[in-house]
């Protein structure tokens, strides 16, 4: 009995490990297939406008700002705009004493007052002897009258007339002085000449404002630009008109528009670069002269034309591959860039529109690899 328990518990553990090797391999074999694939995002090629851009960097420029010096020197008394303020053309900014030149203009005013009534009693000198003339004409001309007396009235009247003229001419340089005085005083308050923003202020009530040094600086701030070089392998593919976009940090995140409106025809001899002008909207006034900005100006544009993304695009063996997913398998296909923007890039020959192209995980897979899709744009 012993022996017989010792022979079917050996037949026993026989069989089990024969069932249990000729299981276990095919098992794993199962679990391994179903795990041996790449997963991939992927993209449907299509048709699209593909636009290369070169960024620049410069500084932004006021295309108008006025520097105010004071027409004649003097103490200010008042100043009534500060730094930041918009102001309008003719609006006042500072005013200067006038006191001393009120006595030049009360002085003038005496004058033009004086010449007036000087000039009232000669003209009616003058229009007595010219009338007194008419009636010695018709004397002489009767023969009530010598000739000799007649040539004396004629003298008066002639006389009468060149004095009228002098005092006239005196009248008018009493008013032109006075008008030279009140001009005097009218300068002594500075005004805007144009519409803008005070960008600057150097004086102080008080003290004197010279003609040495601006005294205030209006900026036009809805008139800047940026002030670029480009060199010689891009200048003929710009053009004025183009519009731009333009990212200016001190300004906040938000990016602005502005538009070519200068392209020099020649290059800087010192540094054989193009100055270019990128003119800036700033309907918000945000963007000041001085500040630092970057500009993206559209040098190339194609129409409709098959693109990806251009991490799609991986070389192989010196050879430019996409990677597009026909059947759950990695299907290899040589291709041929064309314009690549950074982002995306043309594909000149070699796939088709709507074509599936991993654009993740193509780094991973081989021709013919098993692949998941995890992500992306399925057509």
């Amino acid at each position: 009995m012993k022996l017989r328990f010792r022979v079917l518990s050996y037949v026993l553990v026989l069989g089990l490990n024969l069932t249990s090797a000729g299981c276990s391999p095919q098992a794993s074999a199962t679990v391994a297939e179903e795990e041996s694939y790449v997963p991939v995002e992927i993209q449907s090629a299509a048709s699209k406008t593909l636009v290369e851009s070169a960024v620049f960097s410069g500084k932004v420029t006021s295309d108008q700002e006025v520097s105010l010096i004071p027409k004649m020197p003097g103490e200010v008394s008042s100043i009534s705009v500060k730094v930041g303020d918009q102001v309008q053309a003719g609006q006042a900014l500072f005013a200067m004493d006038t006191s001393d030149l009120q006595a030049s203009v009360d002085s003038a005013s005496i004058g033009v007052r004086s010449a007036e009534i000087n000039y009232a009693m000669t003209k009616d000198s003058a229009d007595t002897a010219k009338a007194n003339l008419e009636r010695q004409k018709a004397l002489f001309e009767a023969g009530a009258i010598s000739k000799v007396q007649m040539e004396g009235v004629e003298s008066q009247a002639a006389a009468a007339e060149n004095s009228l003229a002098l005092v006239e001419v005196q009248m008018e340089q009493a008013k032109n002085g006075l008008a030279q005085a009140q001009k005097a005083i009218n300068d002594m308050t500075v005004t805007a000449p144009v519409a803008g923003t005070i960008s600057a202020i150097n004086v102080v009530v008080g003290q004197m404002a010279s003609q040495a040094m601006a005294a205030v600086t209006i900026t036009q701030m809805d008139a800047l630009y940026v002030s670029l070089s480009v060199p010689e392998n891009i200048v003929n593919n710009l053009k004025v008109g183009q519009v731009s976009n333009i990212i200016i940090n001190s300004a906040g995140e938000k990016e602005l528009k502005g538009t070519l409106t200068s392209l020099a025809p020649a290059a800087n001899p010192q540094t054989n670069l193009y100055p270019v002008e990128v003119t800036i909207d700033n309907p918000a006034n945000l963007v000041k002269p001085g500040m630092f900005a970057k500009v993206e100006i559209p040098i190339e544009t194609k129409v409709n034309v098959l693109a990806l993304q251009s991490e799609a695009v991986v070389l192989k063996n010196g050879e430019s591959v996409v990677f597009v997913v026909e059947e759950e398998r990695a299907v290899a296909k040589k291709v041929t860039p064309g314009l690549d923007t950074g982002a995306e890039v043309e594909i000149l020959e070699g796939l088709q529109v709507g074509e599936q192209v991993i654009i993740k995980g193509q780094t991973l897979v081989e021709h013919g690899s098993k692949v998941k899709v995890v992500g992306g744009n399925e057509s």
